[in-house]
């Protein structure tokens, strides 16, 4: 079987370095990393793979970690994400993307999206992991979690935060657990 066209395996694979990832599953305990590519990269022992295509697969985890292939299929990447609490029954998916703030998909699956609860700025950028496993050297653009609930939110817009990740402990974890 052949992997599916919107993974490149490889390309635009970039995983998640543990200095951002551990203190987030440290708190929220993830059960699923739905964009792993292999069972080395993945962040926890459930995972998706590009083979079983996680667009198309019911995330199955309660609480999902989300680190998506940044090519040009990143809409149908946060589409997705946005509705696997309703469509999946997970309580909480946290995605890891860029803060394109400028784009379509970020406007209408993330700021009027009403399962996105929280958007957390993560600040210096991140150094993120290439295939080979060696760091980049910092990413092109600011990222973002965008953290989505089993759950409409009460206000018009997600909350917004900002986190040092390198020198800050990720302090959002009441407001996101209180509702696991």
């Amino acid at each position: 079987m052949t992997a599916p066209t919107t993974r490149t395996l490889g390309l635009d694979d970039w995983m998640t370095p543990p200095e951002v990832f551990d203190p987030l599953h440290e708190q929220l305990g993830f059960d699923l990393d739905a964009c792993a590519t292999d069972s080395e990269s993945a962040r926890v022992s459930r995972f998706i793979s590009p083979e079983e295509d996680a667009l198309v697969t019911p995330w199955d985890g309660k609480c999902v970690w989300v680190n998506p292939p940044y090519g040009r299929d990143i809409n149908r990447w946060v589409e997705r994400a946005a509705s696997a609490p309703k469509r999946d029954g997970c309580n909480l998916v946290c995605m890891l993307i860029y803060a394109n703030t400028d784009t379509r998909y970020w406007k209408r699956h993330v700021v009027d999206h009403p399962s996105s609860q929280l958007v957390v700025f993560l600040s210096p950028r991140v150094n993120f992991i290439r295939a080979d496993g060696k760091k980049a050297k910092g990413a092109p653009k600011g990222s973002a979690l965008v953290f989505y609930q089993n759950s409409d939110r009460m206000s018009s817009f997600p909350t917004h935060a900002y986190w040092n990740w390198k020198t800050e402990q990720f302090p959002w974890w009441t407001f996101i657990c209180g509702t696991r």
